[in-house]
């Protein structure tokens, strides 16, 4: 039987939520996932954010502008995206690499309106197969809402 490998996954952004909060939670469970690319619209951002990833995932590439996002969408060796983006963004974002086939894990919000959010999930919806796409809320870890 075929060893399995950890799947490989990018983050979209490099600010301050990344490096300081997505970065050294992924590193805690780093035996289970590989963190293959950091990507934000600028080299200089997401050089910032990759250098602190290098020292729990050294083979971690640099990737930035709409040239930077092709290679993340064509490299079927990433299976999902981490979006963390400024709000107005990361909707489209999400959808994009959607529709590209990667599993989207999202910050919040999880879009600026109820409209916004209704026509999201009518294009998430007309995807087949739909890739996992989530909003990283943790109330619905919470007791309360568990129960």
């Amino acid at each position: 039987m075929a060893e399995q490998r950890p799947p490989q996954i990018a983050i979209l952004g490099a600010g301050i939520f990344v490096r300081n909060t997505y970065i050294p939670r992924l590193a805690e469970i780093s035996n289970l996932l590989v963190l293959r690319a950091i990507w934000s619209r600028t080299q200089e951002s997401a050089r910032g954010a990759v250098e602190i990833a290098k020292q729990y995932f050294p083979d971690v590439e640099c990737k930035w502008g709409e040239a930077g996002l092709n290679d993340i969408i064509l490299d079927a060796s990433i299976v999902g995206v981490a979006v963390v983006l400024a709000g107005q963004t990361q909707v489209d974002m999400s959808l994009r690499f959607l529709k590209a086939g990667k599993h989207v894990l999202q910050e919040k919000p999880a879009a600026a309106s109820v409209n916004e959010l209704e026509t999201a999930i009518s294009s998430y919806n007309s995807f087949n197969p739909a890739p996992i796409w989530a909003v990283a809320e943790n109330y619905r870890f919470e007791p309360a809402f568990v129960e």
